[in-house]
């Protein structure tokens, strides 16, 4: 692990606050490029990008507290310490999206298109934000002794790199819906995939995380999420499915 990246004087450069800002600004660039490519509106894609990263970011600090909520009882002025981590991808994805819909439609840009554009990039960014994890050695795994299994400074235990695991997912994801995207399909399909995809994938390496408290039947808080978030995609893509075109036309890729 390496959580501090170099050292200015007495300033510390943190690992993962560099690799989530550079997560950041790739991922922007590229749905900016690509949104070019398909003939929107530069400035508000700008406008929605800075507002999904601000909405995103604090969605993302408010379901780690809750989900850890226990522990920032006791220590309340950790809430604002991020250096060391602290991120519920969930969280940002939930209150990005929700607040990215939300600017979407006082605009003239089309909702699902627009979507689908942010939803191929978003496992991207995720792969590249989980290498932070991997650096500051945040949500680690349980103890293994499987052979890609990783020592953790912290307490020199061999345990599952699931940080290494939700990188290499969200790849996959990323590479899949690129795929997809490249073929016809109908408006909104991206974002439902994207999250289908990513419930899957993050309800299952969940069972490998070593820092989580179950919540219910044995399952940790973002399982249970990832369970409703999942049903919910599955619906409306079923639904999508049989309604046909009635309100959106296959588009190529």
């Amino acid at each position: 692990m390496h959580p501090i990246l170099f050292k200015i004087g007495n300033f510390a450069v943190y690992s993962y606050g560099m690799v989530i800002a550079f997560s950041i600004f790739l991922t922007s660039f590229l749905v900016l490029r690509h949104g070019r490519k398909e003939g929107l509106s530069e400035e508000t894609l700008l406008n929605i990008i800075f507002l999904i990263i601000v909405s995103g970011l604090f969605g993302a600090r408010l379901l780690h507290i809750l989900v850890h909520f226990s522990y920032y009882f006791r220590h309340p002025l950790e809430v604002i310490a991020i250096r060391h981590g602290g991120m519920a991808v969930q969280g940002g994805v939930i209150f990005g999206l929700t607040a990215g819909i939300l600017f979407l439609r006082r605009t003239n840009l089309p909702t699902l298109r627009v979507l689908d554009l942010l939803a191929l990039y978003f496992p991207l960014g995720q792969a590249i934000g989980r290498l932070g994890c991997f650096l500051n050695g945040c949500c680690y795994g349980k103890e293994t002794n499987f052979f890609l299994s990783v020592r953790f400074p912290f307490d020199n235990v061999s345990r599952h790199p699931t940080q290494i695991y939700y990188c290499l997912s969200n790849l996959f994801i990323f590479l899949v819906l690129f795929f997809l995207w490249k073929g016809k399909r109908k408006n909104g399909s991206i974002l439902l995939i994207y999250f289908m995809l990513y419930s899957i994938s993050r309800y299952g390496i969940d069972f490998f995380r070593g820092n989580l408290e179950p919540l219910f039947l044995s399952l940790y808080p973002t399982q249970v999420i990832s369970f409703f978030i999942f049903l919910i995609a599955a619906a409306f893509f079923i639904f999508q499915i049989i309604r046909g075109n009635c309100h959106s036309d296959n588009i190529p890729g």
